[in-house]
């Protein structure tokens, strides 16, 4: 038998694959491959083996995965309907690609963005309707205004963050760039706002009348990430989530009031949006602050920002 032709020595193979070569000779995925392994093998290539992910994540990611996830034939076709459903279940409580990268057991990042609009609600007088009505009744309420909320959501491409009780809380600009965020998050609010007057406390007793709400909404810098390891949330973090808060506790029935920056920001959006200064008002752990009601009557006070030197101003670049 003749002995294999040697074309290069181990030490010449060794310096053509060493890093600063210039070769790449890593294999590529088969095409076989669904996208969640292709693109774990293509993460265990990287050329730096610090960016590599370790066996342990490797592994964990691997045990999250179902048959349809590691089988591109047949059996693929065959995917639990419970999985699908737990997937679609993540598409609507989280961003899309933090929804993926939880399904595929990949890490999540905190992601920082330099200027988002912040939308709260409450209903007014909910106290008193809670006491009031049976908690069904309270329950139903919440879920036929929510659902309208949820559909004007959609509608306009605002990202619903969660409830609390009464209240509803939603951003624009965060996982999309959206650089009319603070008109969007405006028109959202007024929709909002006519949505809640059309529905009734109880539907059994319409003398009871229609929901009223407070509407508040704040520009500004926001980190969001995924907290916790049980029932996980999607939240925001930072000083402009607690402001957006105060605009709402400091509106008032069926008003929309907002901050300095964020009524700058509309103005630039929607220079024909009608405001009116409320002028400097003592804001819980904020001091005193500029704040102005949105969409007031053509006979009101419009807003003149050339007034207001000296007011914070957020910036509209996109991270």
């Amino acid at each position: 038998r003749n002995e294999p032709e040697m074309v290069a020595d181990f030490g010449e193979v060794g310096d053509s694959v060493s890093p600063g070569s210039g070769l790449h000779l890593q294999p590529q995925a088969p095409g076989s491959c669904t996208p969640s392994i292709s693109m774990l093998m293509r993460e265990c290539w990287r050329e730096d083996p610090a960016l590599r992910p370790p066996a342990s994540e490797i592994d964990r990611r691997l045990q999250v995965m179902d048959v349809g996830d590691v089988d591109s034939g047949p059996i693929r076709k065959r995917r639990s309907d419970g999985r699908k459903r737990t997937y679609d279940l993540l598409l609507d409580v989280f961003p899309a690609h933090i929804a993926a990268a939880l399904h595929e057991g990949r890490p999540i990042e905190p992601e920082h963005r330099d200027c988002v609009t912040i939308f709260f609600s409450d209903i007014v007088g909910f106290t008193d309707i809670s006491s009031a009505l049976e908690p069904q009744k309270v329950s139903d309420m919440l879920g036929r205004l929510y659902s309208k909320f949820d559909e004007l959501s959609r509608e306009l491409r605002v990202f619903k963050v969660e409830t609390i009780g009464d209240a509803y809380m939603a951003v624009a600009n965060l996982v999309e760039d959206q650089l009319d965020h603070t008109k969007r998050i405006a028109e959202f609010a007024r929709w909002a706002i006519r949505a809640a007057n059309e529905t009734l406390v109880d539907t059994e007793d319409p003398g009871r009348g229609y929901i009223s709400i407070r509407v508040g909404f704040h520009s500004g810098p926001v980190v969001a990430d995924v907290v916790g390891t049980r029932n996980l949330r999607y939240c925001l973090f930072g000083d402009t989530v607690n402001t957006a808060s105060r605009m709402e506790s400091n509106s008032a029935a069926n008003q929309i009031n907002c901050s300095a920056v964020a009524a700058e920001l509309l103005m630039q959006q929607a220079p024909l949006t009608k405001m009116q200064a409320r002028g400097a008002i003592p804001i819980k752990g904020k001091g005193e602050m500029h704040t102005f009601w949105v969409n007031v009557t053509p006979t009101e006070e419009l807003v003149n920002f050339g007034d207001l030197l000296g007011v914070p101003r957020c910036s509209v670049t996109l991270s």
